[in-house]
């Protein structure tokens, strides 16, 4: 008894850093564990790479963590960073995708999100990383540091049970070929980046970046719903589904914007109409993106709350029953809707479940795909749309098929009520306290 008090301090003495990279969805559940790591004693660093150069500041001194912010130097102008990703959106090749991501989102930032890795791993005792963020894998093997991945989309992991992203299920006959392929496509792109840096550390090269690079050998945490993620037999032990990864109840307090309360409680519940980070600011696109939302709702004559990203909203002419916002708190806004129109990024998508409101996914790129079809296979979401080719009289459809199916109503709210009851940064954090002590997830 007396070890495993000695042993109960010594952890709470540790010293963990965590690394992430991506836009506010994946970053979003590195704040969240951030911030349960320190309600546990720990002593946390978080390194933030953000596409667009968000401040998390207030985020780290409300919850006591420190922060580190790494720029990326092609993506400090706000009007470069939305060209760029308005190249990535527009393309509708998947493998394009990444390539574009890869050369304009993470290369620029590499060095110095390597710099601030090796920081991370001298200084800590044991780090946590976004499974793309390869740099912090590398300099811990380098440092013989104690490393977890994390996973906020459970479809990118091999299994014989699951067909693999972005290929047709014709039956699990096709899974191993299926898989073997999406990982050459997976390394063509990833590897030479990954054993480039391993060369210059003398450090052996990868062979495989899904099972090697992206999946700690000690623990891979998949911050995804258990009711949601079936467990294949064949992942084994190292892959643990924690659940979503939501930040404390008093972080997410925030007002709603002035005469949203007012809107929301004269009518029936709107369909909230959000793009998140995929909404760029470009004039064409924008125009053309609104001019969407707005004829869609006139076409099935609901209420509507869209989300535009600029702060002055008086720029866009709406009718009545359409509310303009830059943003709102989707925990307090969400459950008051009758339907969420999003891209299906994981944020999102995670906030429509919990709200349990049904979703109509257009997606962009990349898990979006995944994530609209798994909210169609759940029955809390209509058939997936996608931007490229779409059209108001399409998203009207969409929208007018949700809204007209009560039964996806009642499954979307059941839902919900199953995942409000779920903890899963508590789960993380015992995971990961598990890990520094026994070397096992």
């Amino acid at each position: 008894m007396a070890w495993q008090v000695a042993v109960t301090r010594w952890i709470h003495e540790m010293k963990i850093g965590l690394q992430t990279w991506g836009s506010e969805g994946d970053i979003r559940p590195f704040t969240a564990l951030a911030a349960g790591l320190v309600d546990a004693g720990h002593q946390v660093t978080l390194v933030v790479t953000d596409n667009i150069g968000r401040d998390y500041r207030g985020v780290a001194t409300q919850y006591g963590f420190n922060l580190v912010a790494v720029p990326n130097p092609e993506m400090h102008d706000p009007a470069e960073a939305e060209a760029v990703w308005y190249k990535i959106i527009s393309t509708g090749n998947p493998i394009r995708q990444a390539k574009l991501i890869m050369e304009y989102g993470f290369d620029p930032a590499m060095e110095a999100m390597y710099g601030a890795a090796r920081e991370l791993c001298a200084t800590h005792d044991a780090v946590v990383g976004h499974f793309f963020v390869y740099p912090l894998r590398v300099a811990a093997e380098k440092a013989c540091v104690p490393m977890a991945t994390l996973n906020v989309v459970h479809n990118c992991l091999p299994s014989a049970e699951r067909c693999p992203p972005g290929l047709p299920d014709i039956g699990k006959w096709f899974y191993p070929l299926g898989w073997l392929l999406a990982r050459k496509m997976v390394n063509r792109i990833f590897l030479p980046r990954v054993n480039a840096l391993l060369a210059r550390e003398a450090l052996p090269p990868h062979r495989d970046a899904m099972t090697q690079t992206w999946a700690s050998e000690r623990l891979n945490l998949i911050a995804v719903s258990p009711s949601i993620c079936d467990v294949p037999r064949d992942w084994g032990k190292r892959h643990q589904v924690c659940g979503f990864l939501n930040p404390p109840l008093d972080s997410r307090t925030e007002d709603l914007p002035a005469g949203l309360n007012d809107f929301l409680a004269a009518g029936e519940p709107p369909v909230y109409i959000t793009f998140g980070s995929m909404m760029l600011d470009r004039p064409g696109y924008f125009r053309e993106t609104v001019d969407i939302w707005t004829t869609a709702v006139r076409q099935v004559g609901c209420r509507a709350i869209i989300q535009l990203p600029v702060q002055d909203l008086s720029i866009v002419a709406t009718d009545n029953p359409v509310f303009k916002v830059n943003r709102s708190p989707y925990v307090r806004t969400f459950p008051r809707c009758a339907a969420v129109v999003h891209h299906g990024g994981a944020g999102t998508t995670q906030s429509s479940l919990v709200a349990g409101r049904p979703s109509i996914v257009v997606a962009h790129m990349a898990d979006q795909f995944f994530w609209g079809d798994k909210l169609n296979r759940l029955g809390v979401g209509g058939k997936t749309l996608t931007r490229k080719g779409l059209t108001a009289g399409k998203l009207a459809k969409g929208i007018e098929a949700v809204l007209a199916d009560p039964r996806m109503a009642d499954r979307a709210k059941a839902l919900g009520g199953q995942l409000a009851m779920e903890n899963g940064v508590a789960n993380a954090v015992r995971l990961i306290e598990s890990m520094l002590v026994d070397g096992v997830g």
